[in-house]
């Protein structure tokens, strides 16, 4: 009977493996993949490594900047506790607010009176701060890193005020804000100084790389 012919597989495709006393002129040509060599990784194009990396980096600056609307709204929480007769604070609100409150309501105690205008001016200052605060934070969102360090320093120095009175809670939350807001920053400063490089080397012709 006569023998149905064999189809031909995939693998009878595959080079034969030379004997291995076989002479160096019968190896396998130099384009031939050998047999021991790791398959072929499809690697990620670089620019989408490099807009993942800038995209963490984005995350981590808003999160530092988004302090700063933490900030004042907790403040304005602070002196609406405090102007109504409440003797409770977070710590991380502002000193400065703080103690125009705390002027107002002695005021107002001592002089029932203006008891209502002292607490109104009070209260106006804070909107004012807590606004300027707000400001700081969307435009060190932008990102203007000059204003991002003009508003640290700021926080800085309010937490000084937490220090001369003793109130160490306070002023642990303040460094710890900081240390919040430093991390943030130096996201956004390494997110531009990736871009920078990036259009250097994209205006170079030369394509971008990690």
């Amino acid at each position: 009977m006569d023998q149905k012919p064999v189809e031909p597989t995939p693998f009878d495709a595959l080079p034969a493996r030379p004997p291995e006393d076989a002479a160096p002129e019968a190896a396998a040509p130099e384009d031939a993949v050998p047999e021991d060599a790791a398959p072929d990784i499809v690697t990620a194009d670089p620019l989408d490594a490099l807009r993942a990396q800038l995209a963490q980096l984005h995350a981590r600056g808003t999160s530092g900047a988004g302090w700063f609307y933490w900030i004042a709204a907790l403040s304005l929480i602070n002196s609406v506790i405090l102007l109504s007769g409440g003797d409770r604070h977070f710590v991380v609100g502002l000193g400065v607010t703080l103690v125009a409150d705390t002027i107002a309501k002695a005021v107002a105690d001592q002089h029932p009176e203006i008891a209502t205008v002292a607490k109104g001016i009070a209260f106006g200052f804070d909107l004012f701060v807590a606004a300027v605060v707000c400001l700081f934070g969307w435009l060190s969102r932008r990102p203007i890193l000059p204003i991002f360090v003009v508003g640290m320093i700021l926080y800085l120095l309010d937490g000084l005020i937490y220090l001369m009175v003793g109130d160490w809670m306070s002023v642990g939350f303040h460094v710890f804000v900081l240390l919040g807001m430093w991390s943030g920053f130096s996201a956004y400063r390494e997110m531009k100084q990736i871009k920078a490089a990036l259009e250097q080397r994209l205006a170079a012709g030369v394509p971008p790389s990690v």
